[in-house]
């Protein structure tokens, strides 16, 4: 039989800085806080907007007046 021939592989360190373009985890976690801050002032504007428009007496109409 011939001598099989193996191949060594490097692969990066276990964790967050792993891929295309890694990041420091102060940065995931910044971008996760704004994601979530993001979410929750928009469901704040919805939420105010559907208050208004319930006191004026309907929906909001996107036709022109």
């Amino acid at each position: 039989m011939g001598a099989q021939l193996q191949i060594e592989v490097e692969r990066p360190p276990p964790g967050l800085q792993r891929g295309r373009y890694p990041a420091p985890p102060w940065v995931i976690l910044a971008v996760g806080a704004a994601v979530v801050l993001g979410a929750v002032a928009f469901l704040i504007w919805r939420a105010r907007r559907a208050f208004r428009a319930r006191a004026r007496g309907g929906p909001r109409s996107s036709a022109r007046p």
